[in-house]
């Protein structure tokens, strides 16, 4: 069993979540793939970040989408962590790929579901994987139905991945990858643990899962035993 290991919003217990030295970190500690948060500024220009809001990680006040890259960029989204990441600053997917390329398999990006894209938005993004020739790696996931219908519109051939966070959620969702013949499901993982016979159920319709934010050793190895591959991790790497 090939076991891939996916950086959680880079190698973020060692640096900060979604900046540059995350990712780099991750690859360097040989992270099988990556995953990490996109949302888009005021200005429609795609960053990586996970909050709607910047207080928690640039302690300024205000959210990213009300934000042009010109304003996002003068923040600070390293020094929260420590000092030593005191450079960091809010990285353009644009920015981030020419690192996030290097990785191994997968780039999974989580579409954030509270930033609403117009069409040509999604086009663009769309074009900005293709143009850089990392399309196979790519992965997009998002609790957003409305944002996988346009990339699925946009471009058949992109993966989409499902997210999950509960069993019911699970049931519907599955039913809709199938329907629309996406091939993955991304759970919280003790939702799997919980309930094991949703691995078979899933992989016989032809949708694999992913497992997430997996932290303990001993969930993880139950994740394994249940035959579990894809797992992300903050700190398992």
């Amino acid at each position: 069993m090939n076991l891939e290991i996916i950086a959680h919003r880079g190698f973020s217990s060692i640096a900060p979540e979604n900046t540059l030295a995350a990712f780099e970190l991750a690859i360097a500690r040989k992270a099988n793939s990556i995953e990490f948060d996109i949302q888009l500024s005021a200005d429609s220009v795609p960053v990586i970040f996970h909050d709607a809001t910047l207080d928690r990680i640039t302690g300024i006040s205000g959210k990213v989408r009300d934000k042009n890259l010109s304003q996002l960029q003068t923040l600070n989204a390293g020094k929260w962590f420590s000092d030593e990441f005191s450079d960091e600053k809010i990285p353009t997917l644009k920015e981030a790929l020419g690192i996030l390329k290097n990785v191994d398999k997968f780039l999974y990006f989580d579409v954030k579901p509270h930033c609403e894209w117009s069409d040509s938005e999604v086009t663009d993004f769309v074009n900005t994987l293709n143009d850089r020739g990392i399309k196979e790696k790519c992965v997009i996931t998002s609790f957003n139905d409305t944002f996988l219908g346009q990339v699925r519109r946009v471009d058949g051939d992109l993966a989409i991945g499902q997210i999950v966070a509960n069993l019911e959620a699970y049931k519907t969702q599955l039913s809709q990858a199938v329907a629309n013949r996406d091939n993955l499901i991304s759970s919280q993982y003790r939702v799997l643990l919980e309930n094991p016979a949703l691995i078979q159920a899933s992989r016989s319709q032809g949708v694999d899962i992913v497992a997430w934010t997996v932290d303990d050793p001993a969930d993880m190895q139950k994740l394994i035993d249940l035959g579990i591959t894809r797992i992300v991790t903050n700190c398992l790497i």
